[in-house]
């Protein structure tokens, strides 16, 4: 049976986020065809003549990137690096111009990183169109797509209301620009998230008048009932790539408003709205007009068909065959 360690960020569990579902999920989906995956935040160099191959996950944090993958490199171990990976400097610029020159520091390192995978596996063509913008690595890739748990599956065609928009509670997330571009809308608005900043959390609490409800604390499983009951999924951070509560939601029925910065265009092609993360206007005039057209026929289908993770599993694993047979 093929060993496989997935090396994760040290705080994936502390601060859980979109790449703490994707590596769970995920190492669930490829043990059931077959795969033994090991899944850490931390490398144990004793287990490290155990693996056939090693799966990186998220350049962003890049000093504990680098350690993992220069002790990977030291045993000899083909590395597979699914970079997570969108330039954030217009959303730094945005929303912490402070810190926009650590960011630009910290790119070589990014790039070192890169260098040292056998292979790149983002999780959209237009994130590896990022990746050789910024770097150029020069490596072969193979697009290994984000999936979805088909527990949110819900064809139904029951009459919904409401507007629901689910992800951390962060400025990248966008939920004040989301307040302001919706405060005056007659129409019930759900947020649901965890607190990632709890500044930025009391300002959005603040702004928002009383049809909108900010909901935090709640378990993944719970989310289905939600997305259920909306009409509309809003997620109008400042990427995202592609956003895994926009394959939730529509593969719970929900139409979709989205970013226009990331991957989501590649997911969802004319399947959803796409609005810019700096114009209330277009939020609006978007989430209005999506919640006035008659939901998505089709489109709970089109994502179990192509993006459900027992699909995403088999193609992960042909990909991993593949290398350690020398196909690529």
């Amino acid at each position: 049976m093929m060993k496989i360690l997935f090396l994760a960020r040290p705080d994936l569990f502390r601060i859980r986020a979109g790449d703490t579902v994707q590596l769970v999920q995920l190492t669930t989906a490829l043990e059931k065809v077959g795969l033994n995956i090991d899944l850490r935040t931390e490398l144990d160099n004793d287990m490290m003549r155990d693996y056939d191959l090693v799966h990186l996950f998220n350049v962003l944090r890049c000093d504990s990137s680098l350690k993992q993958c220069l002790t990977v490199k030291s045993f000899r171990k083909p590395l597979i690096i699914t970079p997570i990976y969108w330039n954030m400097r217009e959303y730094l610029e945005w929303a912490a111009p402070s810190k926009l020159a650590k960011w630009n520091n910290a790119q070589q390192k990014r790039g070192q990183i890169l260098s040292m995978a056998d292979l790149i596996a983002p999780n959209a063509e237009r994130e590896w169109l990022e990746i050789e913008k910024d770097f150029a690595p020069g490596l072969p890739h193979r697009v290994i797509y984000n999936g979805v748990n088909p527990f949110f599956y819900n064809s139904s065609c029951k009459e919904r209301s409401g507007i629901i928009s689910v992800g951390r509670i962060h400025q990248r997330k966008n939920q004040l620009t989301l307040i302001r571009a919706l405060n005056d809308l007659n129409i019930p608005v759900t947020i649901i998230g965890d607190v990632n900043d709890r500044a930025y959390y009391q300002q959005c609490m603040s702004e928002k008048k009383r049809q909108i409800k900010i909901i935090t604390g709640l378990k993944q499983s719970e989310l289905l009932a939600y997305y259920g009951e909306a009409r509309v999924h809003l997620l109008a951070s400042w990427y995202d790539t592609p956003g895994l509560v926009n394959l939730e939601a529509g593969l719970a029925g929900c139409n979709l408003v989205t970013t226009n910065r990331g991957t989501a265009q590649e997911y969802f092609a004319d399947y959803a709205y796409y609005c810019s993360p700096d114009d209330c206007k277009e939020i609006r005039e978007k989430t209005i007009q999506a919640y006035y057209t008659p939901l998505k026929e089709g489109l709970p289908e089109i994502i179990l068909k192509r993006f459900g993770w027992g699909v995403i599993a088999e193609k992960t694993k042909k990909i991993y065959n593949d290398l350690l047979n020398g196909l690529i």
